[in-house]
């Protein structure tokens, strides 16, 4: 495809017109056979980006192509199955007995060491005392209503949809943790500010350098809101109380945005979009102290969390 065309496509897309460069054709199904994970796996790895990533890169932009690149091409390399090695996607529901009310949500692509951390932290969930329900995906993708296998190729959608996915499991109160997260204190304060609040999230000072200005563009003009006064949303831990009427609010939109595509399109794929959405719909946005520390198991930063009151780590990986 020509630059100009897709300069000209992209801009259709800013004002609204169809055209999603991570859409793949598939049927509306909820219920996927392997064999429709290998068709859906091969389609996604087709899709080549190089050229769009070309055609928008903005001069001034302070990450490079290659790196804008490789974050909205992540999950056209995801691994959902593996037939030759045994590797299958697996859904797994561990009730818990909290009252059938809060559940935490994990998943990953066979990839990388992304399994390992997410088994890890499965059994540390229990050790450190959480007694609510876990859910969790190996490989495959979340598929809740069933149009969310046709956008996987969306770069970190997917922790929406399985959010979506633990809530149609009868959960009011959910949380989604990336894998390479551990918990280093019990988990009744994320669950209490969800309950509270209607949500927890961790946020920084506004950051429109992650955006190239046609996304940035794109996401302002739906939502009329301004991304140098908004606080930037982190992806790592989203946790929602599903029956909030302005989570069902950001939800929607999110849907929306991930139909367009484009809105996705920067370094930091749905914490730009999450960004925007809060912004928008959320009545407020609480900080919250000592909320996670990155390092690995014997790094002396870690003791000093500790002391602090740190309540995650977040794993190398």
């Amino acid at each position: 495809m020509k630059k100009t065309l897709l300069i000209t496509l992209f801009f259709h897309a800013l004002w609204g017109e169809a055209w999603n460069p991570f859409e793949i054709d598939f049927p509306q199904k909820k219920e996927l056979t392997h064999d429709d994970y290998e068709y859906v796996q091969n389609q996604i790895r087709e899709k080549n980006l190089e050229e769009l990533v070309e055609s928008i890169y903005p001069s001034g932009y302070p990450y490079s192509k290659n790196d804008l690149l490789r974050r909205i091409s992540s999950f056209t390399k995801q691994t959902m199955i593996v037939k030759e090695k045994n590797l299958f996607p697996q859904v797994v529901h561990l009730r818990g007995d909290f009252s059938g009310c809060r559940c935490i949500v994990l998943g990953c692509s066979y990839d990388k060491s992304y399994p390992k951390l997410l088994l890890e932290l499965v059994q540390g969930l229990r050790e450190i005392g959480y007694k609510g329900g876990i859910y969790y995906r190996l490989g495959g993708y979340p598929n809740p209503t069933g149009e969310e296998i046709r956008f996987a190729a969306v770069p970190y959608a997917m922790k929406m949809f399985m959010l979506y996915e633990a809530h149609q499991l009868g959960y009011p109160h959910v949380l989604w943790l990336d894998c390479s997260a551990w918990p280093l204190k019990p988990l009744d304060y994320c669950f209490e500010r969800i309950e509270k609040e209607g949500l927890i999230v961790e946020s920084g000072r506004a950051n429109t350098q992650v955006l190239i200005p046609q996304t940035r563009a794109i996401l302002e003009k739906n939502f009329g809101m301004d991304f140098s006064k908004a606080p930037h949303v982190a992806g790592w831990l989203i946790g929602f109380d599903m029956q909030a009427p302005f989570v069902k609010r950001i939800f929607q939109d999110y849907y929306k945005m991930v139909r367009q595509g484009t809105p996705f399109i920067s370094i930091t794929p749905e914490e730009s979009v999450l960004t925007a959405l809060i912004a928008k719909h959320a009545p407020c946005l609480p900080t919250h102290q000592n909320l996670m520390i990155a390092g690995k198991y014997h790094d002396a930063r870690l003791m000093e969390g500790r002391e602090k009151g740190v309540r995650f780590l977040i794993r190398s990986h």
